[in-house]
């Protein structure tokens, strides 16, 4: 038989995720390869068409020696005797958080592995699959709001490939000087890649700050799994480390570690949030950071940040923790290790005394 052959490829431009469109004798597939080439890499696939007459049946001999099967003729909608795809109409259009993506022939959606793919007995979305087969699901009754998303995030990626930056910018120097004055320092942390990033210092009565800026441009990934309708409550964040003035001098080491994982959402296809945790053993004595939303605690004090996009902006405030503090935590939750925490001293808990 003759090899199968790779008809488009296309990188997300956030996550380390590729798209491939592949041509066989039987069929095309869609797939999404996240980290390809790394000890962690797992692809996602989805259906596209036939390109030979539709079986009766699944062939389970090819899928048997690792081929992609074509699809049986009571799941399709296309002629039986298959299609022939022109690649120089295809294109691939990225979601807003990197890790899904549609195939379009012109302005026509042929498939679609959305972040929630490729999970269980869920690969995607197919124009041309009727009804839930193991390999695709219709793409009917999701097809109007899986446009609108299409259509959001190719304009999303339109203005990022614009001169967005200048006011993105502006804006965090103005939110973060209304909250701790005029600002000390300021470091580009994003290496040179994209999109940029920075990291702001400042100084109020005797709380030394750094605070990311730009890390909320990008959605993180995989939010919308978890916070379904209120993911756009969530999926911006930014990062923030205070300290008192006499823990000034780790303060830079601090700054560099938030510096170093504002990018982890991407890299590794997932999020962070309100109680997570990070190993981080920067401070003596310390084996973690705690992630403290300000948003999900009324105690804490915060920047107040406008809406991006639409989607309210995090501050998640790394704490540092010791071991007993993050064994706890981890075996038992934030909730449960704020409610055995003094209340009193809650209003300070981001403020590393």
């Amino acid at each position: 038989m003759k090899e199968p052959e790779i008809i488009l490829e296309s990188w997300s431009p956030c996550c380390d995720v590729q798209a491939l469109v592949e041509k066989s004798e039987s069929c095309y597939y869609f797939y999404l390869w996240f980290h390809p080439g790394k000890d962690n890499m797992y692809i996602k696939s989805c259906w596209i068409g036939n390109t030979c007459p539709a079986p009766e049946e699944l062939d389970k001999e090819t899928m048997e020696k690792g081929a992609a099967p074509a699809m049986p003729r009571k799941w399709i909608s296309h002629n039986v005797n298959g299609i022939q795809l022109n690649p120089e109409t295809l294109t691939v259009e990225w979601f807003e958080e990197g890790d899904g993506a549609a195939l379009m022939d012109k302005d026509d959606i042929l498939c679609v592995i959305p972040g929630w793919g490729g999970q269980e007995d869920f690969s995607g979305y197919a124009k041309y699959i009727v009804g839930v087969t193991p390999f695709a699901w219709e793409l009917t009754n999701a097809k109007e709001t899986l446009e609108e998303r299409i259509h959001k995030s190719h304009q999303f990626w339109d203005y990022l490939d614009g001169d967005f930056w200048r006011d993105v910018q502006k804006m965090h120097l103005k939110v973060l000087e209304a909250y701790f004055g005029t600002f000390e320092k300021y470091y580009g942390i994003d290496g040179g890649n994209f999109p940029p990033k920075a990291l702001i210092t400042g100084q109020k009565g005797n709380i030394c700050y750094g605070i990311t800026a730009g890390v909320s441009v990008l959605p993180m990934p995989l939010v919308e799994q978890y916070f379904q309708e209120a993911a756009h409550d969530f999926r911006r964040m930014e990062l923030g480390f205070a300290a008192t003035e006499k823990w000034k001098d780790i303060c830079p080491k601090m700054y560099s570690f938030l510096s170093s994982i504002a990018c982890l959402p991407w890299k590794e296809i997932s999020f962070l949030g309100h109680g997570h945790t990070i190993p981080c053993n920067v401070i003596e004595g310390y084996s973690a950071i705690w992630l403290l939303n300000a948003r999900c605690m009324k105690e804490l004090s915060s920047p107040i940040y406008p809406q991006f996009k639409g989607d309210k902006i995090n501050l998640l405030w790394a704490v540092p923790v010791k071991q007993d503090v993050y064994e706890t935590i981890m075996e038992n939750g934030t909730d449960e290790m704020l409610k055995r925490m003094d209340v009193m001293n809650m209003m300070n808990i981001h403020i590393f005394n």
